[in-house]
């Protein structure tokens, strides 16, 4: 069989502003590294032909969508399903079933978990895959092709006499190290860039799967946490680094959850690969002047800390089990040793009651001094304590969600924590946030520094634009 998988775009995504517009050709896209680890074990473990295509990497309009869908000729298409974006994934489908009417299509990822039946309720939609997606994907594909009874296959979706029938969860997967190695090679690997990097293209590697937290705003349905091991973190770096990547990203929220792991990984990337340059995702919680010092004489460049809120008592109610001290010293260790970092901050919260709430967590970011840092408004996600919180209140309406998958719509605006700021004031205090940090005289002078190449200088520019408010939304059309 040829399986066709699509990364889908953002065209017509909910949006928790009426006047902002962030997309991956104003900040960079990463890779959609899920697709790839799909596509790796199916070319590993099947016969069938895979292509993944990329329609945010390649920033394909919906006519170019179709008509690659119609060169290629799919007996498959597979989709990875976001929530936010499912309007875009079903327009993806709907070219599909209109061009292709034998085509069946398949939707995964943890979107399908929360909304089966709504999902499944567009004919547009043969199957979902549940959970962790490799095996059970391969499984599937087996039962099609060889007439052999869906029901056999756990953790699927599909229908039968016009009912959606769920198997249930397969569970996940324990070995990491036992998987294929991704297929990168399936890939526009030239085209994932970061805004805030060197202008080079970006490798990006996962370490783990999985959280052990629990942070209340928090849908991750996974929580079991399993690592790859070193051993296996270099073989995927070997594949970016062969065709050329020197800088690498580390994407899994937890790398450093364990500081002797990042010393292990940072004495094998200083052996193996020489010369390269590259960050991590971690906790400031587990930041160690050994480990910096380690990790930085093996290239490493930046930390990118999920810190979201500015105060200790904001920092409890969200259940992310660190101090606004950690954070301060965290930072602080890493300019000890000139260390850029970078921090993700939350807006909007339930404990935000007024304008100085929100001015109060921008000026503490600027007080730790962090080189970079992304302001988001706070969406709350079903299957997630503040969104229960929100519903029991009255603040949130319970069916939002459910029905925009069963009828979703453009562009629609997404409830958000409306109880003391208004969309209005809390979309005003994000441009505030972004201007206010990045308008201070040592950040500019930093951007212009940073600056390597003039297509660097032009991505730099169009992101900062974006993210200071100045891009301004805009409604895609075809």
């Amino acid at each position: 069989m040829k399986i066709l998988l699509v990364n889908a775009p953002t065209t017509y995504a909910a949006v928790t502003t009426a006047d902002w517009d962030t997309t991956a050709e104003d900040i960079g896209a990463f890779p959609p590294i899920g697709l790839s680890y799909l596509a790796g074990y199916l070319c590993t473990h099947t016969t069938h032909e895979v292509i993944i295509l990329d329609t945010l990497a390649l920033r394909l309009k919906y006519p170019e969508i179709e008509r690659r869908i119609l060169e290629i000729k799919p007996d498959l298409v597979g989709v990875t399903a976001f929530t936010p974006t499912f309007y875009d994934v079903l327009e993806v489908c709907k070219l599909v079933k209109k061009n292709l009417p034998h085509c069946q299509v398949c939707l995964g990822g943890s979107h399908v978990d929360t909304f089966t039946q709504e999902t499944m309720s567009h004919s547009e939609i043969d199957f979902c895959v549940h959970g962790e997606g490799e095996a059970i994907f391969a499984e599937l594909l087996n039962a099609i092709e060889n007439n052999l009874p869906l029901s056999d296959v756990k953790g699927v979706s599909y229908r039968q006499d016009g009912q959606v029938v769920t198997t249930g969860q397969a569970g996940y997967q324990k070995d990491l190290d036992s998987l294929p190695l991704p297929a990168f090679h399936l890939l526009p690997l030239d085209k994932y860039k970061s805004a805030i990097g060197t202008g080079n293209v970006v490798g990006i590697i996962a370490s783990s799967r999985g959280c052990p937290y629990h942070c209340t705003y928090c849908n991750r349905p996974y929580q079991t946490y399993r690592q790859y091991g070193v051993d296996r973190i270099i073989s995927e770096m070997r594949i970016h680094y062969d065709r050329g990547v020197r800088e690498f990203l580390f994407f899994d929220d937890m790398f450093n959850i364990n500081p002797k792991r990042v010393i292990d990984i940072s004495m094998a990337i200083k052996t193996n690969f020489p010369g390269i340059t590259w960050s991590f995702r971690g906790r400031v919680d587990q930041v160690t002047d050994n480990m910096v010092k380690i990790a930085m004489e093996s290239g490493l460049r930046q930390i990118l800390f999920g810190v979201e809120a500015g105060s200790d008592e904001d920092l409890k109610a969200i259940k992310k089990h660190i101090t606004t001290k950690q954070v301060v010293d965290a930072i602080a260790t890493c300019k000890k040793f000139g260390l850029e970092t970078s921090t993700n901050w939350i807006i909007g919260l339930p404990t935000h009651k007024s304008r100085k709430d929100v001015l109060d967590l921008l000026n503490f970011a600027i007080k730790t001094r962090t080189d970079y840092a992304q302001f988001n408004i706070l969406i709350p996600y079903m299957e997630t304590p503040i969104f229960a919180n929100g519903v029991e209140k009255g603040v949130l309406p319970a069916n939002f969600w459910p029905d925009y998958i069963r009828n979703p719509k453009p562009n629609v605006a997404i409830p958000i924590w409306e109880e003391y700021l208004s969309r209005e004031e809390l979309s005003s205090l994000l441009k505030v946030c972004y201007r206010k940090f990045y308008f201070q005289p040592s950040k500019i002078f930093k951007q212009l520094l940073s600056v390597r190449a003039p297509s660097h200088f032009f991505t730099k520019f169009r992101g900062m634009l974006t993210i200071l408010g100045f891009g301004g939304y805009k409604r895609k059309d075809d």
